[in-house]
């Protein structure tokens, strides 16, 4: 019987090692030619296995693209609470500069398939990322945000999906722009300041304290600017490159 249970231990453990070579090939042959244009047949090769084996364990390739959707996304989410749970400062904005620095180098280092999943959910293809992955992301920084405001470091009459959104967004446009911009040599070195500007902006707008409305407005103002700068920058470079 122990026997017999080794065996089967093993022959789990093959399958498993063999799905994740096809969910690694298949993300790349999907970053490099789209959904539309990937062939299952490159995606065989890539994984060293015949094609009729990717069929034993995906039916379609709309369900394998769903699989390397929900692969990539749930892995985003268990990286993020791994830096939460690793992050040994117990205050919100030192934590908040963690989470920053790791979505921020996330989105470059993964910016092709990032955009990929996002542009299928722009076309309402049935090949999109679930809003159950996006919002099991999200919620990693929303524990944060609660956390903050239940231990009265943040305002407590704050909008949590205000400053979701900030954060998200000025996060990814700026992210975007270094991708975009800077070869790999100079990305470490250019991420640090747009994480202390996130980090500042938080502590001016959301911090609790005397004083703050004045620094909500000024600081407000200025990510406004900033946002609108980058956008006009990213949507020219967009165009040199298109």
């Amino acid at each position: 019987m122990a026997t017999k249970a080794v065996n089967l231990e093993t022959q789990r453990i093959k399958l498993e090692r063999k799905e994740r070579a096809i969910l690694d090939a298949a993300r790349g042959v999907f970053v490099e030619h789209g959904f539309d244009g990937a062939r299952m047949s490159e995606i065989a090769r890539r994984a060293n296995i015949g094609e009729g084996t990717i069929y034993s364990y995906y039916e379609s390739k709309a369900e394998l693209m769903l699989a390397v959707l929900k692969q990539f996304w749930d892995g985003l989410t268990l990286e993020a609470k791994a830096v939460m749970a690793s992050t040994k400062a117990e205050g919100f904005f030192d934590r908040l500069r963690a989470l920053a620095q790791y979505h921020l180098n996330t989105v470059i280092v993964n910016a092709d398939f990032i955009n990929l999943s996002f542009a299928l959910r722009r076309n309402n293809s049935e090949v999109s990322v679930s809003r159950d992955h996006l919002r099991q992301y999200v919620a990693v920084f929303d524990q944060l945000f609660r956390r903050g405001q239940d231990r009265g470091e943040l305002r407590g009459n704050a909008v949590l999906w205000q400053a979701r959104d900030i954060f998200y967004g000025s996060l990814e446009y700026s992210a975007r722009s270094i991708e975009m911009t800077l070869n790999s040599e100079h990305m470490l070195r250019e991420q640090s300041p747009v994480v202390e500007q996130m980090v500042g902006l938080f502590q001016a707008h959301y911090g609790a304290g005397d004083g703050v409305e004045f620094a909500n407005n000024s600081a407000v103002g200025r990510l406004s600017q900033q946002v609108d700068q980058l956008s006009a920058q990213i949507d020219m470079l967009t165009k040199r490159l298109s």
